[in-house]
């Protein structure tokens, strides 16, 4: 069954322009199936190759274009026997290699596409569209350092590459291995008296084996001040799957609990999902335990995310949902999310605050922005209706800015 095209209609005509070199000699057929693959008539295109690689089925050119449409439209393994039966004969066909780059990559198997491109780069070290095409496999499998190093191959033997100078650019900000941030959080209430005020401090290092982080929080309400000191990690475990590690700590534990601990582990899936499984431990006069989970799908510029959160009490088992879509405005990571939940603790709490609600529909907006090479800005607004043990209809307001520095 013909499906809709995966990747971006930019991709789309990058690879579509790209076959114009061959498709100028190839003759009508594969000018005519090139023109209705680029007016979305893959079917009808398709259609006009199969007849031409029974006639002739020796030609690559009709094979690559073949292999093209079909990936596109997500037959991963019938483009897969195109593109490597063209290879096995023509190991050094360009568009065949970077065809199936890409379909690798789509199909959720970036290590394929990363050692199809090292072994073409045997034969062809300097060949700028296979050098792009390992860096794309590398960011894919978050070897980032790695393709950096391929970028910079690329600018060794061309330095005025544009491409090449914006890919250096974003992977040198991603790499920045400290960031130091701080922000201000004001949360208000309607009709509740009251306003929280907390100040965040925190210094992230990334590091071969994950990003660690540590924060001090200060925390005002009702005249009284608490402080709370945390530590979180993000291990790699092996290829496609990593943890979150926390553990913080507050000597008074007055607005913060005694302690907080959390872990949770991450595994991406095929067709661009991620599934994760994780447990929360709360230590105020007793403990309270939370059990969380989340899956995740990217589609396109888009992260689609549904979380769940279980409590276990003496009344039974509290549960909430949230759900949270995220745009990616450009390469640098900047994106605009919105997420919306219910339930007593639809979002990951971290303070008595967020964990009074018996229930409440929640929803918030946040935006991350690049300002320049070391700065990023992230602002974040929201609301909550919430039923507390005091008083039920709560109106619940956030604003919250911070400023991190990136060097």
């Amino acid at each position: 069954m013909w499906m809709g095209s995966v990747p971006t209609w930019a991709y789309r005509l990058a690879l579509s322009a790209a076959l114009a070199t061959f498709t100028a000699f190839a003759g009508d057929v594969l000018a005519e199936a090139r023109r209705l693959s680029r007016e979305g008539h893959d079917r009808e295109a398709a259609r006009l190759l199969e007849n031409q690689l029974r006639e002739s089925p020796e030609d690559p050119d009709a094979r690559v274009l073949y292999g093209l449409i079909l990936s596109w439209n997500r037959h991963y393994d019938e483009a897969r026997t195109q593109f490597e039966g063209v290879l096995a004969k023509h190991p050094d066909y360009g568009d065949a290699i970077e065809g199936l780059v890409n379909l690798e990559i789509w199909s959720g198997h970036p290590e394929r596409a990363e050692r199809l491109t090292a072994e073409a780069l045997v034969r062809n070290r300097q060949n700028s569209e296979l050098l792009f095409a390992r860096v794309r496999a590398l960011r894919a499998l978050s070897r980032d350092r790695e393709a950096l190093r391929a970028v910079r191959q690329i600018l060794a033997a061309d330095p005025a590459n544009a491409r090449a100078r914006e890919t250096e650019r974003s992977l040198s900000e991603d790499l920045a291995q400290t960031r130091v941030s701080i922000g201000h959080g004001y949360e208000w209430f309607h009709n509740s008296a009251g306003a929280w005020n907390q100040t965040d401090l925190s210094v992230t290092r990334s590091t071969p084996v994950g990003s660690v982080s540590a924060t001090f929080s200060r925390a005002e309400r009702f005249g009284l001040h608490s402080n709370f000191s945390e530590i979180t990690a993000y291990p790699h475990i092996r290829q496609g799957t990593y943890a979150y590690l926390g553990y913080g700590y507050s000597h008074d534990g007055t607005l913060f609990p005694y302690y907080r601990l959390g872990a949770e582990v991450f595994q991406s899936l095929p067709h661009s999902m991620e599934a994760s499984a994780g447990y929360r431990r709360f230590g105020f006069s007793g403990a309270t335990n939370m059990y969380t989970g989340s899956v995740g799908r990217y589609a396109g510029k888009w992260l689609l995310t549904t979380r769940f959160f279980l409590t276990p009490g003496d009344l039974g088992v509290s549960r909430s949902v949230s759900f949270s879509a995220r745009r990616f405005l450009n390469h640098t990571g900047d994106y605009l999310e919105m997420r919306v939940g219910t339930g007593p603790s639809p979002f990951d709490p971290r303070n008595r605050e967020e964990l009074a609600a018996l229930s409440s529909y929640s929803g918030y907006l946040r935006l991350r922005k690049t300002l320049s090479r070391h700065l990023v800005w992230s602002l974040v607004l929201g609301c909550a209706f919430e039923d507390r043990q005091y008083r039920t209809g709560v109106e619940h307001y956030v604003a919250q800015m911070d400023v991190g520095y990136r060097f």
